[in-house]
């Protein structure tokens, strides 16, 4: 089940469905979320290295135990999803991401579980 978050620069997609479409360009990384704010993420690598990711509204896909129940508790309270309701500090990720015009854009974020 795929949902866009209104009024975000997200779409979320739930556990069981297949992430598609990563193109030959696609790079991988992984590492601990810094920090979120608007519509990027930054995630520090184990190499210390800190990487910036802007997120696209019509391909960004985050993967998140719970990701769909927070969506419906969100929709049904009539609020808006923002990045920052499924993404947070000190969260393990696993990134899939592109470069465009010198910026790392996200693909796929899959939240890993402690």
């Amino acid at each position: 089940m795929v949902r866009k978050l209104t009024g975000a620069t997200l779409v979320l997609l739930v556990a069981g469905l297949a992430f598609g479409g990563e193109g030959k360009d696609a790079k991988e990384m992984t590492g601990t979320v810094k920090s979120v704010s608007g519509g990027t993420f930054t995630v520090t690598d184990s190499a210390s290295k800190d990487w910036t990711f802007a997120i696209d509204s019509k391909e960004t896909l985050v993967v998140t135990k719970g990701g769909s129940h927070k969506m419906d508790q969100l929709k049904a309270d009539g609020k808006p999803a923002v990045l920052s309701e499924f993404l947070s500090e000190k969260q393990l990720v696993a990134v899939k991401y592109y470069e465009k015009d010198g910026k790392n854009i996200a693909k796929k974020v899959q939240v890993k579980q402690p």
